[in-house]
Order: structure tokens, then sequence, then C-alpha cells
């Protein structure tokens, strides 16, 4: 089963370089903040720097967000490790494989989800990892 965020709202994670300092909501034209996603308001959080929700929660309900490593899984058990990245050529989100940087999945094709929630663990953030950052290509602005 696949947990997917309510289509109507895009949700972002603020930080401060490295700290995350809250989280924001888009739903239509209005924008809601919350320190913990869980009480939100219309006080706006300073940040520097959003990472955008992909829209799809691990299999601990978390949602996951570009520049997260996660485990994966791509036939059976979460056996590879990868980054949430933005394929701009593409257009849409990707898990760059650290095990084969040559690997480039995406989270869906032809409106087809590859990954069920139970697929996907949250490990890390990419933007506190500025070697594998820098050895990946991956610039966070």
């Amino acid at each position: 089963m696949l947990d997917k965020l309510n289509s109507n709202e895009t949700r972002y994670r603020l930080r401060i370089g490295e700290d995350i300092v809250g989280y924001a909501r888009e739903i239509g034209r209005t924008r809601y903040y919350s320190k913990d996603q869980f009480w939100w308001n219309g006080a706006i959080i300073k940040h520097n720097q959003v990472d955008e929700c992909i829209g799809l929660k691990d299999l601990n309900n978390r949602p996951l967000f570009e520049f997260d490593i996660i485990e994966y899984a791509i036939d059976g058990g979460r056996d590879r490790i990868g980054c949430i990245l933005w394929e701009h050529k593409k257009e849409q989100f990707i898990i760059k494989d650290l095990d084969d940087i040559s690997l480039d999945i995406p989270f869906s094709v032809d409106g087809l989800v590859l990954f069920a929630s139970e697929d996907m663990k949250f490990r890390a953030h990419l933007f506190a990892q500025p070697d594998l950052m820098h050895a990946l290509g991956v610039r966070d602005n």
C-alpha cells in the first residue's frame, strides 16, 4: 500500500544551513508553517534553504524530502542506499543510488508509483554530508 500525502498540498522542509528550523505547507495560495509538522499557523519561520517533500512517506510514516538519504528496496529487502534528488531534465524526483552513482531510479513511471512506504526508510540528510554532496556533484541551493 502506498502512503501518499494530500495531493492538494505541497510541503517543504525549511532550513538555515544544515539546521532544520521548521516546515511549510501550501494549500492553494495559502502557506502555513510549523516547527514540528503537528501544529500549523501563519507565522512565518525564517529560513534560507527549502527542501520539497516528494509526496511519499517511509515505513515509519515519515514524509520524505529531497536531500534525504534512504534505505530502499528494488527486489525484496531494503538492501540499497540512495539519496533523493530532483532530476531537472526529467522534472521528477529520483533516488540516486550511492553504491552505483550511475543508477538514477525514478519514483514513478507513467503515473505508476514504483515504491511503497515499506520499501523506504529514512537514514540521514544529504545536506549534512558535504563530502558526499561534492562527490555526487550536488549543490544545495
